[in-house]
């Protein structure tokens, strides 16, 4: 049977769906980033369930038990049980399970549960799929529904889950797709009962809309391609990165920061989703060629980061000075949001931002180029092009992905010797942030007319 995950990933690339069925052990493995969209999605979902309260698990907690759900589901709805979670319906060649089943006064009501904040076009394909499959099995669905996080709602207090959720309808919009869904199930059935791998190339469909774990077997087994653009040559405007230096004022502060995003928002004055920051790195430079300092702070966990993340920072930012950035969009709208969340550091926050000097928009205007950054402006590009002694190869954390998912990991964490290495890894990773950034600016001046490096 196809299920509605195995139709969307059949959708987005009948090889993945063949190597799913045929070639299991042939996918990546789940990395951290991954399982914790999956943990988010599960989370999200059960938390839904209090929309509807009172209703029994049909899956018995366990999706690989298939055939027990789906008659078990038909047991609950033929004694009349009336909110059915994870109800399973299958017409004998497709499968689904819909997160939430209610029997309203006119009949029964389809909702499912997404962790995004907004409907997704390959989510709209989902509830057809689904709406399919029901429909076929039997029982007719007055409505059909797709539930997701509202990104407007702000906590304060306990969570107000009907706020924290908006029900969007799909009734209209799913309806005249149930035509189509045959036409395209048939190809992918026939693929599949072929027994023969599709040859279909490696594309934007290895990424989109899900990052595809087939992509190394992929990736092994396709030719590669000879990449046929032409290297740009190195560059350097001189002028312009004179320009660009000379409107830095001593002392200098190298910023960065670090963030954590929680679907279901953990603390008040905040949304699904928001970044709030838990960690800064500030490198200072007083005068010109002078020693550098460095201070930081790294928030601890389960407490609110916020409040003592601006106080210290405030107090180590002073009033004087160019604060160097790269990517200053990003902490920008961080500062922003503290300011906007928490009224009393608005006015010393407010006078930040004049001071806030861009490092990455030389590179981005190309005013100093190395074909060693591969077209990128990125940190990550630019510091190992132009700096030789700085890397993040020897770090535990090497990028603020995995940064995130170590701060999360600290909220469940009760090993002492655990909690002391992470928080040491954490404040390693974003030290060298705002260290590589001392070292790339170090590298920009030179006489005028001088040679790229």
């Amino acid at each position: 049977m196809i299920s509605k995950s195995s139709f969307i990933r059949g959708l987005q690339c009948p090889k993945s769906l063949w190597l799913h069925y045929n070639e299991p052990d042939e996918k990546c493995e789940t990395s951290e980033s991954q399982q914790q969209i999956f943990d988010t999605g599960h989370n999200v979902g059960f938390l839904a369930q209090e929309l509807f309260p009172g209703g029994v698990d049909a899956s018995r907690g366990d999706h690989s038990l298939v055939h027990e759900a789906i008659t078990y589901t038909a047991e609950l709805i033929a004694c009349g049980q009336e909110v059915i979670y994870e109800a399973a319906f299958s017409d004998g060649s497709t499968l689904c399970y819909m997160d939430i089943l209610v029997k309203e006064d006119d009949g029964w009501a389809a909702y499912e549960v997404k962790a995004s904040t907004k409907v997704k076009d390959y989510q709209v394909m989902d509830v057809a799929f689904q709406y399919f499959v029901i429909t076929r099995s039997g029982l007719p669905l007055k409505r059909v529904s797709l539930v997701h996080l509202n990104n407007q709602y702000v906590r304060h207090g306990e969570l107000d889950i009907k706020q924290l959720f908006t029900v969007a309808p799909m009734t209209d919009r799913i309806l005249p797709m149930q035509q189509d869904i045959p036409l395209l199930l048939q190809p992918l059935q026939e693929m599949l009962e072929a027994d023969c791998m599709p040859g279909i190339a490696m594309g934007p469909q290895c990424g989109n809309p899900f990052a595809c774990d087939f992509i190394d077997f992929c990736r092994q087994s396709c030719p590669a391609v000879e990449n046929t653009v032409e290297p740009r040559p190195a560059s350097r405007d001189q002028d312009a990165l004179d320009e660009f230096l000379d409107g830095l004022e001593y002392p200098l502060r190298f910023m960065d920061f670090e963030t954590i995003m929680f679907a279901v928002p953990l603390y008040d004055e905040s949304r699904p989703y928001q970044q709030i920051p838990f960690q800064y790195s500030l490198h200072v430079q007083h005068t010109k060629n002078g020693p550098v300092e460095h201070c930081e702070f790294l928030g601890t966990p389960p407490a609110d980061p916020r409040p003592e993340f601006i106080r210290s920072l405030l107090a180590s930012l002073g009033e004087e000075g160019s604060i160097i950035v790269w990517n200053q969009g990003f902490e920008n709208t961080r500062l922003r949001e503290i300011a906007r969340d928490f009224s009393e550091f608005a006015p010393p926050i407010a006078l930040l931002f004049d001071r806030v000097a861009d490092l990455m928009v030389p590179f981005r205007r190309k005013h100093l180029y190395l074909p060693e950054m591969y077209g990128s402006y990125s940190l990550k590009a630019v510091l190992p092009a132009l700096v030789s002694d700085v890397s993040y190869a020897d770090l535990e954390i090497q990028e603020g992905g995995t940064a995130s998912i170590t701060y999360e990991s600290l909220y469940h964490d009760e090993d002492v010797e655990s909690i002391r290495l992470k928080r040491e890894n954490l404040l390693e990773y974003c030290k060298l942030d705002t260290l590589g950034v001392v070292k790339i600016l170090e590298k920009m001046p030179a006489e005028a007319g001088s040679e790229p490096y």
